[in-house]
């Protein structure tokens, strides 16, 4: 299906909203760059949440991997990851 799908945040919660959007970017971010569960250190540190957080995607993708990882983990058995939910290698544009 080609039906948009999207995270969905409280609209009167604009902090929130950033941090998933942020975190699951992070995943999309991981898996291009070969970064796994298994070498989560390698992902860049941050401060865009303060300096309490700045391992939160290092974190997070070391708690669930990267959004190849979680789809394989999740989803692979019932939608195999063909076509459009691939990873976009190759952007045009």
């Amino acid at each position: 299906s080609k039906e948009p799908l999207a995270l969905v945040t409280r609209e009167d919660d604009a902090q929130w909203s950033d941090f998933v959007y942020w975190t699951v970017m992070a995943t999309f971010f991981a898996e291009e760059n070969g970064i796994t569960q298994a070498n989560a250190e390698d992902m860049p540190s941050t401060n865009m949440f303060g300096p309490l957080r700045t391992r939160m995607f290092k974190d997070a993708i070391q708690a669930v991997g990267n959004y190849g990882e979680i789809y394989q983990r999740n989803v692979q058995s019932v939608v195999p990851r063909t076509g459009l939910n691939m990873l976009n290698s190759n952007p045009v544009g």
